[in-house]
């Protein structure tokens, strides 16, 4: 009975920056759990790449080619959903940015692009979403924030700034909305092995410092977020709202 609670068979859900990384696991992650899913990103290759993959698991898959810091493109996007699933039960905010810089170099271009690709989509999504979760008065909406939205570090004023904004904005709806048996929770990791940071996790010095702060003394892999992302999406989660969780190795313990 237990094991039933994180079923998803026949849930559609939606994925932002799905095609690779992260993004990319969780909706695995997501259809492996039996959920049809829409993923989502700027290259229409890369979600090609991923819906494929998801197929595999004996679901179906569309991928969408949007911006999602674009409120026309957003629009658009949920509109293919329902016309192909007549409903979005899940919603996963994970399309991000890192820009990182000292503050008194960083331009005032790359704040915006920051807090426009890393908070101001989530709320386009949420809210364009949303709309139809209100309408049918149920939903689970997922942002992937990060444990720097709550702790800071140097050279990432911007990032901090944006992943902070995007805790807030779920605790927010997450009490505005709970009255339409939506639940909104966030996923926070801390330094994940992605194509993003791989390059960076090449230099020993910078990874060595990076796993000293982690007390599980490893860099966190995009499947380290699957169960999450299956727990917050699912029945289990059900009187789960407004809540942060670290995936972080224990960095957010000390």
């Amino acid at each position: 009975m237990c094991v039933e609670l994180f079923n998803l068979h026949d849930k559609v859900a939606l994925v932002t920056g799905a095609g690779k990384g992260l993004g990319k696991s969780m909706a695995l992650a997501l259809s492996e759990s039996g959920a049809h899913v829409a993923v989502v990103s700027r290259t229409f290759s890369d979600v090609e790449e991923t819906a494929q993959e998801i197929e595999g698991n004996g679901v179906t898959s569309i991928p969408i080619a949007a911006d999602v810091t674009k409120l026309a493109d957003v629009k658009k996007m949920v509109d293919i959903v329902l016309a192909k699933f007549n409903t979005i039960d899940i919603l996963v905010n994970n399309a991000g940015a890192f820009i990182g810089g000292k503050m008194q170099e960083f331009s005032l271009d790359d704040w915006y692009k920051t807090i426009e690709i890393n908070l101001t989509s989530a709320y386009l999504c949420t809210k364009t979403v949303g709309m139809h979760m209100i309408e049918k008065k149920r939903g689970k909406i997922i942002t992937i924030s990060s444990a720097l939205g709550v702790f800071g570090a140097s050279r990432s004023s911007a990032y901090c700034s944006s992943k902070g904004g995007v805790i807030q904005l779920t605790k927010a709806l997450a009490v505005e909305w709970a009255k339409y048996n939506i639940n909104v929770n966030s996923i926070a990791p801390y330094t994940m092995e992605t194509d993003t940071t791989r390059e960076m996790l090449k230099d020993e010095k910078i990874k060595q410092s990076i796993i000293s702060k982690i007390p599980l003394k490893r860099i966190g892999l995009p499947s380290d977020l699957s169960g999450t992302v299956v727990f917050l999406a699912s029945k289990a989660s059900d009187y789960i709202t407004g809540q942060v969780i670290f995936v972080d190795g224990g960095f957010s313990a000390q």
